[in-house]
């Protein structure tokens, strides 16, 4: 992951601080990559305000995998989230799972990370994953806009450009 060739939380805080300040006075880029592994790639954006996460192209070879990278995810996400953060998940590179074991392992995942956010959003590529999620929304019961149109849900979010 990103965060773990860094000289510990201070220097991570501090660069990522320095980051989100220069950007609010119109300096560099608005985006902060602050996770990445092999399935996942999570950025902080807006000034601190979105978190986007993005999952990979490669498949997860098992639930271990899956539970591992959420976990480090998580770890990650929870420095940087606070009482107004919103979630966009682009999941539209994601190969498609619907074995029970990884259904079950992401309602887990799902069930920690959602909550941690006032707004959540998704990101999908074809209607079939736009209602598969809609159907996992009503199991989680959770607010949350699931669309194919990532400018109507940066809308929803709260961010209109």
């Amino acid at each position: 992951p990103v965060y773990a060739g860094l000289h510990g939380w201070r220097t991570f805080h501090a660069r990522t601080m320095r980051a989100v300040s220069t950007q609010l006075r119109g300096g560099m880029s608005d985006e902060q990559e602050i996770y990445r592994d092999a399935y996942l790639r999570a950025t902080v954006e807006r000034g601190g305000l979105l978190i986007r996460t993005v999952r990979t192209t490669l498949a997860f070879p098992d639930v271990a995998a899956l539970e591992a990278s959420h976990d480090a995810l998580l770890r990650v996400v929870r420095l940087h989230v606070g009482p107004r953060s919103r979630l966009l998940q682009d999941l539209r590179p994601a190969p498609g799972r619907n074995e029970p074991e990884f259904e079950a392992a992401l309602t887990r995942v799902r069930s920690r990370l959602l909550p941690l956010f006032e707004r959540r959003a998704t990101l999908v590529q074809t209607s079939v994953g736009k209602l598969q999620l809609s159907r996992l929304q009503k199991e989680d019961k959770l607010e949350r806009l699931v669309s194919q149109d990532e400018a109507e849900l940066m809308r929803y979010l709260g961010f209109a450009d």
